[in-house]
């Protein structure tokens, strides 16, 4: 059920924030320079990182420049067993539960905001770990990037109120330079002497290898994604096999058409459900139409070209309701993905559930016909 914030108004919401995202970027290389002034106006440290490597090799420096023995990562990237061999990688349960301090913690933020130089963490393992930090390393991924702190509540918002009607418990901004609080020498004259020094902070503007998304003005529209998750938990196909959101099949099969093509093909079921969710209005079945478009004429093999065939005509296998048509169907197509195939055998209603017309069906040069779809 949609909270009360989405029910007002669903549709102008979502487009709201897809044109938000749109402007951003639209003009992206003019706003990330703002992000990075704001930044280094408040004596943050900036670095631009390209690829997961030099990701690696610039927090690799910083411990090292630190001279850092105790880490702690909050982050999805698995940071943990590149440093244990020369520092002490604490658990980030067990640095929360510490009264120990932390020579550098090193965390992603969910959003920045350009304007304003903010750095927005929701709902972070590391809450508690802020205070006890010497050092942090941000990693900011440039895709999650507001332009102007006035539509930084808005974000938010839709980033929670579209599930189940609930905001993060623990929200921090960091707007200026922390100060890293820790006893003075002087402690044994009084209880409440205490030293102050600024701590040291590193951001981390980092590209994510995505120049070949951000080369399509199609598929680009993929990194108007927030990481809500909400293609995620309503995608059949991902709840039945292997927790792929429709949102990461795009942009893999961006980066590897070759390797990810079958992936993409055999792991949608092309229904809608996902794009009728998603609450930045991302075009996600156009998009998927225009990857499975790509792979069918960048590769040799006839499997591909089948089904793509096969999608793009879909409106045609609504009209397999024959048991034994259905059954053979789905042992042809889904036979190698045990888990798809379970799921397409227990519905008894149409493949798919809402009708699309690909763009490019108009083009005289268009290589899949209708004569193309097996009977």
């Amino acid at each position: 059920m949609k909270s009360p914030f989405l029910e007002k108004d669903y549709e102008s919401i979502r487009q709201k924030a897809y044109t938000l995202r749109h402007n951003y970027f639209d003009d992206m290389d003019k706003h990330l320079l703002n992000l990075e002034s704001s930044l280094t106006n408040k004596g943050l440290d900036v670095l631009w990182m390209k690829d997961k490597d030099s990701l690696y090799a610039a927090v690799s420096t910083l411990v090292k420049e630190l001279n850092a023995r105790r880490l702690t990562f909050d982050t999805k990237i698995p940071f943990e067993s590149a440093f244990q061999q020369y520092a002490d990688v604490i658990p980030i349960e067990q640095a929360e539960n510490s009264s120990d301090d932390i020579d550098l913690l090193v965390l992603n933020a969910d959003f920045a905001v350009c304007d304003s130089g903010s750095l927005v963490f929701l709902d972070k393992k590391s809450k508690f770990c802020f205070n006890k930090a010497k050092n942090m390393a941000i990693i900011v991924n440039i895709d999650q990037i507001i332009i102007n702190q006035q539509d930084l509540s808005f974000f938010i918002a839709l980033k929670y109120l579209s599930k189940e009607n609930k905001m993060p418990q623990d929200v921090k901004i960091i707007q200026n330079q922390l100060q890293y609080v820790f006893p003075s020498h002087l402690s044994f004259l009084s209880d409440q002497v205490v030293s102050q020094e600024a701590m040291n902070i590193t951001v981390i503007l980092y590209m994510n290898d995505i120049e070949e998304i951000l080369s399509s003005e199609v598929i680009k529209e993929s990194l108007y994604c927030i990481e809500c998750g909400q293609c995620l938990d309503v995608c059949p196909v991902a709840s039945a096999c292997d927790n792929l959101s429709p949102i990461q099949l795009i942009k893999m099969n961006c980066f590897d058409k070759y390797n990810q093509s079958q992936h993409l093909f055999s792991h949608t079921t092309l229904c809608g459900s996902c794009e009728a969710a998603c609450p930045v209005k991302i075009p996600l079945i156009r998009l998927m139409f225009s990857e499975m478009q790509a792979s069918n004429l960048s590769v040799k093999y006839s499997r591909s070209k089948q089904l793509y065939s096969l999608f793009s005509k879909r409106s045609k296998l609504n009209k397999i309701n024959n048991s034994f048509l259905r059954f053979f169907f789905i042992k042809r197509f889904f036979g190698q993905n045990k888990s798809l195939g379970r799921y397409f055998n227990s519905q008894n209603g149409d493949f798919f559930n809402i009708t699309y017309q690909p763009p490019y069906e108009d083009n005289p040069n268009e290589l899949i016909k209708d004569t193309d779809i097996e009977r």
